[in-house]
């Protein structure tokens, strides 16, 4: 194993920003980046060939402050939040409205605005880079937060999301990384997709979860086999079948013949496909986002999103080559 780091850039404050590189001993290569705790390169030799698999960005600049938030790690809760006020263990918080009247991806308070604290563990076969920070947002309580991202040799990369809080909040962070294992801004849409699911989440004009979940059976949302995504768009979420055997979901390009197998620990799964660079209506960057079910404070049965005070959460997100 091999970790390389390098200054990535600088903030518009004069802040560096560091890339670590985690590099096992097939050669896949794992970047992430101090600003916004950003995964921004994944790396894959096949048939003596480099695939970058994720849709990125070469330069800082690209990464503050754009409006489809490419790799940023998401926190403290992903997704939509169909109300703003709340109220915790008999604390009132109020979060800024970004998203019309509603808080998309922690707004104002996101793990994505900040430069992270780095540090790297490697032994003979697994290298990690632990990222820390300490927030005090419009969220309740002082939030200690990490991220980690550890690769091994079976071409395994973790991602962990720990997080304590010194005052009950909400807490369900996740990875809002985009694939395209053909190459940044080709054709996506052959790109075969599954998700192990009965249900997705019904949504209003807005895209807020409107606390129904609707079978998937004979429609779009149908995935359980792997398909070609086509035509269809996303910007939807699923609920994971709980007594699923492998993977919760597997992407796969027949071009290159790349699979991802990936799973979390969490119930839910969020889709979107889109064209960052906003230059066609090619669907060029599928973006998968674990974590527990949107707007999961506001809706009965979608999950717990409350990080209870002085207690220590941690959640896993895992992505195997296969």
């Amino acid at each position: 194993m091999q970790v390389k780091e390098q200054v990535f850039g600088h903030l518009p404050d004069g802040q560096p920003v560091t890339a670590y590189t985690l590099i096992n001993d097939k050669q896949t290569a794992v970047t992430a980046l101090t600003y916004g705790a950003t995964w921004q390169s994944f790396r894959v030799k096949r048939a003596g060939q480099t695939h970058e698999l994720l849709v990125n960005f070469d330069q800082l600049s690209d990464y503050v402050g754009q409006p489809f938030h490419v790799g940023h790690t998401i926190g403290p809760v992903g997704g939509r939040l169909s109300k703003v006020a709340y109220q915790l263990d008999g604390t009132s918080f109020t979060l800024t409205p970004n998203d019309g009247p509603n808080s998309l991806h922690s707004g104002i308070n996101g793990f994505d605005r900040v430069n992270w604290q780095a540090s790297v563990t490697q032994d003979a076969h697994q290298a990690a880079v632990h990222f820390t920070h300490t927030f005090v947002t419009e969220f309740p309580g002082e939030l200690q937060a990490e991220v980690t991202y550890t690769l091994d040799d079976a071409d395994r990369l973790t991602v962990t999301f720990g997080g304590e809080s010194t005052a009950t909040t909400l807490f369900n962070p996740m990875t809002h990384v985009y694939f395209n294992f053909d190459g940044r801004q080709q054709d996506a849409s052959q790109h075969e997709l599954q998700i192990v699911a009965r249900e997705h989440v019904v949504v209003d004009e807005a895209k807020l979860p409107t606390g129904v979940l609707a079978a998937n059976k004979g429609t779009k949302f149908d995935l359980e086999d792997l398909k070609p995504i086509g035509d269809a768009r996303f910007d939807d979420a699923w609920r994971l079948a709980d007594d699923r055997q492998g993977p919760a979901v597997v992407l796969r390009s027949p071009k290159t013949g790349v699979t991802l197998a990936i799973d979390s620990d969490r119930n839910g799964v969020v889709v979107f496909t889109t064209n960052p660079a906003m230059d066609s209506d090619q669907m060029t960057a599928i973006a998968v986002e674990m974590q527990t079910l949107p707007d999961a404070i506001n809706q009965a049965g979608f999950g717990d999103i409350v990080l209870p005070a002085n207690v220590k959460k941690t959640y896993q997100v895992t992505y195997d080559l296969i």
